[in-house]
């Protein structure tokens, strides 16, 4: 169920006065890779778009981006994120003091936990959106000062599994959201998204799952996009920049990666530790057994982009929101990245044109090939499983009629291998079927590119 809430926010001749209150609430349905997921407008009543404050240098825009994991999973430590509350109100008060132009904000679970900080920070970021999808929800939204005039949300075909329960990734339905910027004259295409973590980088089961989801993103940006003036993606991507998802994205919707195009890749370059963005040597939350084996860490947070009909040079990217000021703990388990672009507004160019990087395609071709006879043989064990348990229900039956004493307790054993039956059925005949579905689905659409 979704609902509609919108904050108002009010302005006076002296400036924005920072007042914004919940109204209203509308239930509607949502499906994927539809617009109708809760929206939650801060909208400015009297002042048109063209009047806010826009930072221009030389005649250029300068537009300033940031993207954060908040790791806020509302539930009490162990199982919910350490100091959860505490860390999103000095979120806020960081992200009220930097006035980003736009922020996009993932794993933040909670409805409730949205709500209060885009309430916090109204004074500055009067217009806000959150993507729902899931059991949990996606955890992505977007908090902008200026006007949000649509947006699109995809979720992805593949999350991950359905008795992985220890994971979540498939209760909370991963998704990327779009919400499209009224920047004075300038439309800008704003993306967020979170893709399905890695856990084991050495047997990697996910990885096929991931890829596809990779490859949607791209596509979903690529054909969104056309027209756009200026196109930013932020994110969790939870890929390194050696993986062959990350170079996916690039290459199917044409992004350069803002880090990379201003620090390079090289391990030994004194700026390359700076960059990592999880399990970093100086972030409280990191696991001690992560650190030895990582050291410096891991890039799994981005901010991509291209010039749409607008010429955006990059003029400087950094992470940012790590150790929260006058405290001894960090802003979430991850650093945030923040991104500036100055952005030429006095001509639209014609949108450009590109070609795809075929060897990257054979490989996620192959990649999900895999993936989709895996899901076959899972399909063939689960039914399997079934049959199986069904015999040892029928032989509990028997040891009944010989063995009364022992009736109340095989009773229950029954109740509960019913149960597994139930899910094996289930998982065997419509899951692992949908995952096959999925997979064959993305590995098709790879191949109509090889066709040009």
């Amino acid at each position: 169920q979704d609902s509609t809430v919108r904050l108002r926010r009010q302005q006076d001749s002296r400036g924005i006065a920072a007042r914004a209150a919940t109204t209203a609430a509308a239930e509607g349905g949502g499906g994927r890779g539809s617009s109708m997921e809760t929206s939650y407008v801060l909208a400015a009543l009297d002042s048109p778009s063209t009047e806010r404050a826009l930072s221009v240098d030389d005649g250029r825009l300068h537009f300033r981006v940031c993207t954060l994991n908040c790791w806020a999973l509302p539930y009490i430590w162990p199982f919910g994120s350490a100091n959860r509350r505490l860390r999103l109100e000095r979120l806020s008060d960081q992200l009220i003091k930097e006035r980003y132009d736009v922020v996009g904000l993932q794993e933040l679970w909670s409805e409730a936990d949205y709500l209060d900080l885009a309430a916090r920070v109204a004074c500055v970021y009067p217009y806000a959106h959150y993507f729902h999808s899931g059991f949990t929800g996606s955890g992505v939204c977007v908090l902008s000062k200026h006007p949000i005039v649509s947006t699109l949300m995809n979720r992805y075909s593949l999350n991950g599994f359905a008795h992985h329960i220890h994971r979540g990734d498939w209760f909370g339905g991963k998704v990327v959201g779009m919400a499209e910027l009224e920047v004075g004259e300038m439309r800008v295409h704003f993306y967020s998204t979170h893709l399905h973590a890695e856990y084991n980088r050495q047997n990697d089961l996910y990885l096929p799952h991931r890829l596809a989801q990779c490859f949607e993103l791209s596509q979903f940006v690529r054909h969104t996009s056309r027209g756009a003036d200026l196109v930013i993606l932020t994110g969790d991507l939870n890929l390194e920049p050696d993986d062959l998802g990350y170079r996916i994205i690039l290459s199917n919707a044409q992004l350069v990666d803002s880090w990379r195009a201003l620090h390079g890749f090289d391990p030994d370059a004194a700026v390359f530790a700076d960059g990592m963005t999880c399990d970093r040597p100086d972030n409280c939350y990191t696991v001690k057994s992560m650190m030895e084996k990582l050291g410096d860490g891991k890039r799994l947070d981005y901010i991509m982009f291209k010039s749409g009909r607008m010429n955006a040079q990059l003029v400087n990217c950094e992470t940012t929101l790590n150790r929260i000021p006058g405290e001894d703990i960090n802003f979430s388990d991850h650093t945030g990245v923040h991104a500036t672009f100055a952005i030429d507004a006095t001509e639209r160019q014609l949108s450009m044109t590109w070609e795809h990087n075929r060897p990257l395609i054979h490989d996620a071709i192959r990649i999900l090939g895999e993936g989709e006879e895996r899901a076959a043989f899972d399909r063939k064990l689960f039914i399997g499983v079934a049959i199986i348990l069904v015999l040892c229900i029928g032989a509990s039956l028997a040891l009944d009629e010989n063995f009364a004493y022992m009736s109340p307790y095989l009773s229950v054993f029954r109740f509960f291998i019913a149960l597994f039956i139930a899910f094996c059925l289930w998982y065997g005949f419509l899951g692992l079927k949908m995952e096959q579905k999925a997979l064959k689905g993305s590995k098709h659409s790879m191949e109509k590119l090889l066709n040009d």
